[in-house]
């Protein structure tokens, strides 16, 4: 009897092995965590009550280009929260809004399209971390976020309407269809800004793959060409008032609703130079993991860029592909002067993977390797950081020095994994 008790418990402890850590664990873990999560996005939407901040408002500058107006500065709604802010690609997205709402009078189709949105992110999210080769236990901490879920469902913020492209374009990027990604990435920089923070990562990848011109020309005519089209109606009326008010990088967002950095206080928060030492600071970590880390620029010189004139020899993995984006996404963000709590959508899927991607998370052959505290505790500080109302000085240093612990451990994964096969 003690024998058949056993071998049932190797036999079970096998299969949770394979399940959790084996490839084909994808498939079932995927179908599980979706199907629970669509009954957890269902009960959300039934029962917990829906909080207005933004979505009437970005309703009425719809409407208010559905009427006719193509003017920019003139797309700012009474009673509003503004003027619209944001490129022309969120005033399509939610005049479609709009017509499904009756100009915002039935919410439900709203938030049930913003659910399939959020199902079907995490569905893309998690053939990205298989395209990565992350273990399937991973998949399990991609759902059940007390923000994330209020955000997507509870707040119906444009911020995921952007957040999707951008994953789309990592996963077009990963089966190396360039020009499908580019237009993906327009698509997302269409609705929001926070896409260039990606951009760094992307030009790497794009000058690794093909070449200095292909990469220039993919930038320039693919995005750049498909933000020309979504703006026509808007450039062909007012060029300098549709380019100020959508791409307006001095935009100043308020101390009060900041999630990081509140511990410096309101006056060294507001004060200008606050911003561009962020600024540099975000330049520097950049070029510092650039040339370092996603390059190998700092050991060859001229010499790398010039051999990879026209495309790199060694095709880059999907691990390298998907770290170098959610990187450069996260040393924006860390050194961003402001972060709404919307914001958390731009990096909420990325955690897992990331944490792993670190040396604080241990070689994951064991069970119990995949509990190592440092790994666990990052991804725990910062959802609870994001879930602090309003924010204090604890949340946001313990936010910045998760981010901070994030970076060091991407910085020092280098010396356990050459470039090459990164």
């Amino acid at each position: 009897m003690t024998h058949k008790r056993a071998r049932y418990s190797a036999t079970l402890l096998h299969h949770l092995h394979a399940l959790f850590f084996a490839h084909t664990g994808y498939v079932p873990l995927t179908f599980l965590v979706c199907t629970i999560d669509c009954l957890l996005t269902a009960s959300i939407i039934r029962f917990v009550p829906y909080t207005e901040i933004d979505f009437q408002t970005y309703l009425q500058q719809a409407q208010l280009f559905l009427d006719g107006e193509r003017t920019y500065t003139y797309i700012d709604p009474p009673n509003g929260t503004g003027p619209c802010v944001y490129p022309a690609g969120h005033l399509y997205a939610y005049a479609i809004l709009d017509h499904l709402t009756d100009h915002g009078a039935y919410l439900l189709p709203a938030q049930v399209t913003f659910g399939i949105l959020y199902i079907s992110t995490l569905f893309l999210v998690s053939q990205l971390y298989r395209l990565a080769k992350a273990p399937p236990i991973l998949i399990l901490f991609l759902a059940f976020s007390k923000r994330l879920h209020s955000i997507y469902l509870l707040r119906l913020f444009n911020d995921p309407l952007s957040i999707f492209f951008m994953y789309l374009c990592m996963y077009l990027l990963c089966c190396r269809r360039w020009k499908a990604a580019c237009i993906s990435y327009s698509l997302a920089l269409s609705i929001k800004m926070n896409a260039l923070l990606y951009l760094p990562g992307l030009l790497v990848i794009l000058f690794r793959a093909i070449g200095a011109t292909s990469t220039m020309l993919h930038v320039g005519v693919i995005v750049g060409g498909t933000q020309g089209i979504l703006g026509l109606p808007f450039i062909l009326r007012d060029p300098q008032a549709y380019v100020s008010n959508a791409f307006d990088f001095s935009r100043m967002f308020l101390f009060k609703w900041t999630v990081n950095w509140r511990f410096l206080g309101e006056k060294i928060f507001s004060h200008p130079a606050t911003s561009k030492v962020l600024l540099g600071l975000h330049v520097f970590i950049l070029c510092v993991f650039g040339v370092h880390q996603w390059t190998n620029i700092s050991k060859e010189g001229w010499k790398w860029v010039s051999s990879r004139w026209k495309g790199d020899s060694h095709p880059m993995t999907a691990s390298f592909i998907v770290r170098v984006l959610c990187t450069s996404n996260l040393i924006g963000m860390t050194f961003a002067r402001s972060l709404h709590y919307q914001f958390y959508s731009w990096y909420a899927f990325q955690l897992p993977l990331l944490t792993w991607s670190t040396t604080w998370s241990l070689p994951l052959r064991y069970v119990a390797r995949v509990t190592n505290k440092c790994s666990i505790a990052i991804p725990v500080i910062i959802e609870w950081s994001w879930n602090v109302f309003p924010s204090t000085t604890l949340s946001s240093i313990s936010l910045f020095l998760a981010h901070t612990m994030l970076l060091i451990g991407l910085w020092t994964r280098r010396a356990r994994t050459p470039m090459h096969i990164n």
